[in-house]
């Protein structure tokens, strides 16, 4: 069972995550295209740290061996995060998989609508984990 304290780590990191997001678009908005690569390279890897090392198995706790009641608003507001955050976390490592930190960027912007996808997604499950975190943690 997933505690408090690693939720709330979980929720630190994702946070982190936040701001390095902010960060690339910033860096991509003044053209310093690989900085954004790299701060983009972090934000996924520590992305994919928490979601193995909290979020799975959180998810699998609260899902335990039953069926997902789709009647409760919370289940479906967790399938819709965990939905969005798997396929944040594949395009993510697919987007930096595919630049591995080359200096040479052009192929990076055939794949800039991905991008803006894959980002949409991200801050989706980043508001929505945040938003279950809160209900969690009996804030809301």
């Amino acid at each position: 069972m997933i505690t408090y304290v690693e939720s709330t780590v979980s929720l630190g990191i994702q946070i982190v995550v936040l701001c390095l997001l902010i960060g690339a678009i910033f860096l991509k908005t003044h053209k310093k295209y690989r900085q954004h690569g790299i701060v983009m390279f972090s934000a996924v890897m520590l992305h994919i740290v928490s979601i193995l090392a909290v979020m799975v198995p959180s998810f699998r706790a609260y899902i335990g061996p039953g069926v997902i009641n789709f009647s409760d608003l919370w289940a479906i507001v967790t399938f819709i995060h965990v939905s969005a955050g798997f396929m944040t976390a594949l395009f993510g490592i697919w987007l930096v998989g595919s630049w591995h930190l080359k200096t040479n960027i052009q192929g990076c912007f055939k794949k800039k609508r991905f991008m803006d996808v894959t980002l949409i997604l991200w801050m989706l499950s980043i508001v929505l984990g945040i938003l279950l975190y809160l209900v969690i943690a009996g804030s809301i």
